[in-house]
C-alpha cells in the first residue's frame, strides 16, 4: 500500500530557514562572536534506530555558562518539546553544550516540519527540523 503525502503550505520565511548554511548562522550569532559558532548541525532527522541522524543535535557555544531554553514547536507555534543537553565538550579553547530532540521520545512525533528555538542569555536562535518517517 502507497502511502500518499498531504500537501501543506509552508510560510516563505519558514522554508528559507532550511537553507541557511552554518556560515549565515555564524554571521548573524551575535556581538564580537560571543555566540558565533552556534548553529544545527542536522535539520533532517530519520529516527529509525539505525545510529545516523536519529536526534535532532544543536552545538551551542556557551562559554560563561548561560541558561539555555531549548524547545521544539509544531508550525502552529504549539511547544511540544524540550531539548535535553546530550554533552558539554571543550574544543580547545571553546566550550560546546550539545542539545538534542528525539523525535521517539515522550510520545512518537510524526513526520514533519517542525521549528526549534535555543535561547542562551540575549541570543535566540531558530530554524526549522524536518522528521522524516
Amino acid at each position: 500500500m502507497k502511502k500518499h503525502l498531504t500537501p501543506f503550505l509552508i510560510p516563505p520565511a519558514m522554508l528559507a530557514a532550511l537553507f541557511l548554511s552554518v556560515t549565515t548562522l555564524e554571521k548573524n550569532a551575535g556581538a564580537a562572536g560571543t555566540l558565533g559558532n552556534s548553529a544545527a548541525l542536522n535539520r533532517t532527522v530519520t529516527p529509525n534506530s539505525d545510529k545516523k541522524n536519529d536526534t535532532f543535535i544543536f552545538k551551542c557555544y556557551n562559554p560563561r555558562d548561560f541558561h539555555i531554553t531549548a524547545s521544539i514547536y509544531g508550525l502552529r507555534g504549539e511547544r511540544l518539546a524540550s531539548m535535553r543537553l546530550k554533552a558539554i565538550v571543550f574544543e580547545t579553547p571553546r566550550l560546546y553544550y550539545y542539545l538534542e530532540w528525539d523525535p521517539n521520545s515522550g510520545g512518537r512525533a510524526p513526520g514533519g516540519i517542525y521549528i526549534y528555538e535555543v535561547i542562551v542569555n540575549d541570543k535566540t536562535y531558530k530554524g526549522l527540523v524536518v522528521v522524516v518517517r
